[in-house]
């Protein structure tokens, strides 16, 4: 499973290493003494898919400097603040060392964003799939939308597992509402540590009551069994 960084350990020394790793690629730019930009450029064009998301971003809403409020450069914040991340920081810092601007394009950045999502970056799938679904710099495919989502949430990622809760809460033309599913997902994410899906978890226990919840429970124990981080592969 590709992400623009790897997933907080549990341990000391798994903190460590992953964090090691999300500073693998800027320490690469900077051995190769090339802008940022330039080298995510570079890195996107050879299939680097963590480069390809980064810019997305960056092409969807353009760069001037700093983060622009309700881009999804500021959505990627977000998603990373749910996990604990701190990579948002660290890029957009180094973006903003090699004072450039990027002029937005919108389908420059679904090209890349798609390319990123199709090798299994789950910020991508999740990113791109809020796009379809809402619309937002692309044609509206809630079908497709709920797809690259339930792919990640397949996958492990819990932002997605809470996301994916949601679409069957509230049920679209692609994805016919499910309160049973939709809970299903959020106990998920839930106990992998999703605060907000703890607190619907809570509220549509209650609102849904035991016998539906505990058909909850054994539907996720179902998710489980088939959520590995494998299934998001290069697919």
């Amino acid at each position: 499973m590709h992400h623009p960084f790897p997933h907080p350990a549990t341990t000391t020394i798994g903190r460590l290493v992953g964090f090691a790793l999300a500073l693998l690629v800027p320490a690469l730019a900077v051995q190769a003494k090339l802008p940022f930009l330039h080298y995510l450029h570079e890195s996107a064009s050879l299939g680097e898919a963590e480069s390809q998301f980064i810019l997305g971003l960056a092409y969807r809403d353009g760069w001037e400097g700093t983060v622009k409020t309700g881009s999804i450069a500021a959505h990627w914040c977000d998603l990373a603040a749910e996990l604990g991340d701190q990579r948002p920081e660290l890029v957009f810092g180094l973006l903003q060392q090699d004072n450039v601007r990027v002029t937005p394009d919108p389908a420059k950045a679904v090209e890349c964003l798609t390319q990123a999502a199709g090798q299994g970056n789950d910020y991508a799938r999740v990113i791109l799939g809020e796009m379809l679904l809402e619309g937002n710099g692309v044609p509206a495919d809630w079908r497709n939308g709920a797809e690259w989502i339930r792919k990640s949430a397949y996958a492990g990622f819990f932002p997605a597992q809470f996301r994916l809760g949601i679409i069957y809460l509230i049920g679209d033309s692609g994805t016919p509402k499910n309160e049973v599913e939709a809970l299903a997902w959020f106990i998920l994410a839930a106990e992998a540590g999703s605060k907000p899906a703890r607190h619907l978890r809570d509220l549509q226990t209650q609102a849904l009551g035991r016998e539906v919840a505990i058909q909850a429970i054994k539907r996720s124990r179902t998710l489980l069994s088939n959520v590995t981080p494998e299934s998001a592969g290069g697919n």
